[in-house]
């Protein structure tokens, strides 16, 4: 019987199947895509280990305060240590500089090409599986487990049900690490639907188009003046400190421009232009990223405009993480069983880190350890039993299809 050609049903996917043919390239090119786009999973790995490494690294700064009153918030971490290091200090401004700007572009890059070969309904229903689903069951599972550390620490004697259900009723209820993965699921769902009018979909291409034909190197400098022009309005107006909540849900207002601008330039650009762009340049940028840091070191702390200090806030965010993405694409190789498994237990180790890295710091706490050596191993372990924690999950059945 002659096979008949049926029309996609979804309009979206029917405006855009010549994107969509784009998968039948030949095998090498396939392959010799894969093998580039892995180096963003394994960067992909290396920030979501530096979160965890901050993570740590707040319970034992120089200065950090520790919860009391019987209030599990109202301290620098939710658990801090006496024993402290000023290099901890250190390692908190590097990483908050920079990591999750980068975690947006990279959350971007392969949203045009899951669209084109989902559609838009399917896209949305797999972002509603993969990010809705363990934001909810983190925000009522996780992110109380993890508190409840600091409400014993601060001298709350409640059992942990009790605990939890003033929490979840009464508050403060606080998101964690989680926060990303609600304003991920926000503006996915948002830059999907925009991303799915014709119009702004033939924009995004023809602005790519554009990005090619410039030379080499080129548009990251206009990637910079736009991050400057998304993050300097919110920065004046919000300061550094303040967040916008709803209940669980929070993100750094200063920075809201900075994120949804990184992602969706992640989106336009796309990982093979992406790719292209920094696979030679594992020079330039990394030196840059040198007097980048440099200079952002020699400025925090002092009294400058609020302009400048967000100038140089952006700075350093977007040529260190070019620096890394060159890295990325320059030294990446493919990866064996042990490189596998961490690319895919990346998320999972984000998602469940938070209870198991607070909960070893508040054993620790009476410890007659030196705090870098609490700190090498709260990270060592809150690493290794987070991996081992997710790889378990993901044998359940159905969950490795959210995680």
């Amino acid at each position: 019987m002659k096979s008949v050609a049926v029309a996609s049903t979804d309009p979206f996917v029917r405006s855009h199947d010549r994107y969509r043919s784009l998968r039948q390239a030949p095998l090498v090119r396939v392959a010799n895509r894969a093998t580039r786009f892995r180096a963003f999973d394994t960067l992909r790995v290396f920030v979501i280990a530096l979160v965890v490494l901050q993570h740590v690294a707040l319970g034992y700064m120089a200065g950090g305060q520790a919860v009391s009153g019987g209030s599990y918030t109202n301290g620098s971490a939710p658990v801090v240590d006496m024993a402290q290091w000023s290099g901890f200090n250190v390692i908190v401004t590097w990483t908050n500089g920079f990591f999750m700007p980068l975690m947006f572009l990279l959350s971007g890059l392969f949203v045009r090409p899951s669209l084109a070969r989902k559609g838009l309904r399917q896209y949305l229903m797999d972002r509603a599986l993969r990010l809705g689903v363990p934001l909810l069951v983190g925000i009522v599972t996780i992110v109380p487990l993890s508190y409840y550390a600091a409400h014993l620490l601060s001298g709350g004697g409640d059992d942990f049900v009790t605990f939890w259900r003033h929490m979840v009723t009464v508050g403060p209820w606080p998101s964690g690490p989680l926060w990303f993965v609600g304003a991920l699921l926000v503006f996915d769902a948002a830059l999907a639907m925009v991303l799915a009018q014709d119009r702004v979909w033939d924009f995004a291409r023809r602005t790519g188009q554009f990005l090619d034909r410039m030379p080499a190197g080129a548009w990251p400098m206009f990637f910079i003046v736009a991050c400057a022009a998304a993050y300097l309005p919110f920065h004046l107006a919000f300061g550094t400190s303040h967040w916008l909540t709803a209940g669980p849900f929070g993100i750094q207002s200063s920075r809201i421009g900075l994120y949804f601008l990184s992602f969706a330039a992640g989106a336009v650009i796309g990982p093979e232009r992406l790719a292209r762009a920094f696979e030679r340049q594992w020079v330039r940028w990394p030196l840059l990223a040198v007097i980048a840091t440099a200079a952002f070191f020699a400025l925090d702390g002092r009294q400058v405009p609020a302009w400048v200090d967000g100038v140089m806030q952006v700075l350093f965010s977007t040529i260190t993480a070019f620096a890394l993405l060159t890295f990325a694409v320059r030294f990446s190789r493919t990866p064996g069983p042990f490189g596998n498994s961490l690319i895919a237990n990346a998320y999972g180790i984000y998602l469940v880190h938070w209870p198991i890295v607070l909960w070893l710091q508040f054993f620790l706490l009476s410890t007659p350890l030196s705090p870098l050596a609490k700190g090498a191993l709260a990270m060592v372990l809150g690493f290794a039993l987070s991996w081992a924690a997710s790889s378990l999950l993901r044998r359940l059945p159905g969950v490795a299809r959210a995680v």
